[in-house]
């Protein structure tokens, strides 16, 4: 199998962007993890795990997502805001490919509720 390649689609923007020794900030709720992966001389993938931690080469959290799909909505891959590192293998009933390039992102959210503001005549 090949090696994959992963991104990150920087919420907002609309535009892929592949990281690799610097860190961006995405918003939890809208961003996406993407990666390409092209049929090498070993069997056919069946699922890609997405593999994320909070340290660099630590993955604590495997995410499935069922072959085709190349891409999983980054809240759907970390459990909350924060540093996070995430790469991606391709694997099937016989093994694991190995990893993608890392990617280091800041996940983080807009405060959810409005302030409320209000006028006093004096």
């Amino acid at each position: 199998m090949k090696l994959l390649k992963l991104s990150a689609l920087v919420a907002g923007l609309g535009m892929a962007s592949s990281v690799q020794a610097q860190s961006v900030s995405v918003d939890i709720n809208r961003a996406k993890l993407s990666w390409t992966w092209a049929q090498g001389t070993g069997g056919a993938a069946t699922e890609f795990r997405v593999k994320c931690g909070q340290t660099s080469g630590a993955y604590t959290r495997t995410t499935i997502v069922a072959h085709p799909t190349m891409n999983v909505n980054v809240k759907d891959a970390i459990t909350g805001n924060g540093n996070w590192f995430c790469v991606v293998t391709a694997a099937n009933s016989f093994g694991e490919s190995g990893a993608s390039n890392e990617i280091p992102f800041v996940a983080g959210a807009a405060p959810s509720n409005s302030p409320v503001l209000s006028i006093q005549a004096q």
